[in-house]
């Protein structure tokens, strides 16, 4: 592309979103692309910031960063229009994001790939961004009865909650929950706090010890789904979590129970066990990439 024809990276304006939409009618060849279903959310957000690359007047390019607390954010949906693909704009409009990130004061950037678009890999890597691991979409159908074994936490337990969660977890990456439709993000104990004032957070219990903690997500288009932003515990209490869930979601007005779930040998054996599936399509790799200086 000539430089004179470089398009201009801007911020989304409302008249963008028909000729957006439309280009995303082709993303893929075999898969609809969501951004029609999220783009009134997304733009009515404060907390997210849409680029678009203009030629001339017309979008040609889209992505969006969105800030998640004072130092983490999430970079997603890069789109380029098939017509002006090959010329560099992803990339232009990659390293827009990275510095809109840095102006907001972020200090990490996250953002996951499904592992089938293999030629997004080697570019996440260029761009600096490290593979934390992958995680599938495990689903289940509602079942028709009352949890037995899952009981709703409240403000009064987040010490104890917070506790179990350290006890849970074996490295850092095991604190990142999922948030807003698939943006992880690290749990801490304010954003703990918040989600049981919500009623969000689920434990089942060993005695009077917590043996599992659930802590529910969502979806920004919902689908009758309740997902799982956080699930940890003991073997035991993860397996008696996963059997109630079911029950819970059927309770709460849910038709399923969903959430990304990390792929680990444990987990997957468990999932299997209590009726949980995925499909080898729903599989994404998640990356970060530190935007401090070194």
């Amino acid at each position: 592309m000539p430089p004179s024809a470089q398009p201009h990276i801007r911020p989304a304006q409302p008249s963008d979103k028909i000729p957006i939409l439309a280009f995303c009618q082709h993303t893929w060849d075999d898969e609809t692309d969501y951004i029609p279903d999220v783009w009134d959310v997304w733009f009515a957000d404060p907390t997210g910031h849409i680029l678009v690359a203009d030629r001339d007047g017309q979008p040609v390019g889209m992505t969006r960063i969105v800030q998640l607390s004072d130092t983490e954010g999430w970079w997603e949906a890069l789109r380029v229009d098939r017509a002006f693909r090959r010329q560099g704009i992803g990339r232009q409009l990659t390293q827009a994001a990275l510095s809109l990130g840095q102006s907001l004061g972020l200090t990490t950037l996250r953002t996951c790939v499904s592992v089938t678009n293999t030629s997004m890999h080697p570019f996440m890597q260029r761009e600096g961004f490290s593979p934390l691991g992958d995680y599938a979409v495990y689903s289940a159908t509602a079942s028709k009865g009352a949890p037995t074994a899952l009981r709703l936490l409240g403000e009064d337990d987040c010490d104890r909650a917070w506790a179990a969660i350290n006890r849970f977890v074996s490295e850092e990456r095991d604190l990142l929950f999922v948030v807003r439709g698939a943006k992880w993000q690290t749990l801490t104990p304010a954003n703990l706090t918040q989600f049981l004032a919500q009623g969000w957070v689920w434990g089942s219990f060993e005695g009077n010890t917590l043996a599992s903690l659930f802590i529910r997500s969502h979806m920004e288009s919902p689908d009758g789904t309740l997902w799982i932003g956080w699930l940890g515990g003991t073997a035991s209490g993860v397996q008696a979590a996963l059997n109630d869930m079911g029950n819970l979601a059927h309770q709460l007005g849910f038709n399923a129970i969903g959430g990304f779930l990390p792929q680990s040998e444990t987990l997957t054996t468990v999932l299997k066990t209590t009726g949980y599936e995925f499909s080898d399509t729903s599989v994404y790799r998640l990356y970060e990439k530190p935007l401090s200086d070194p």
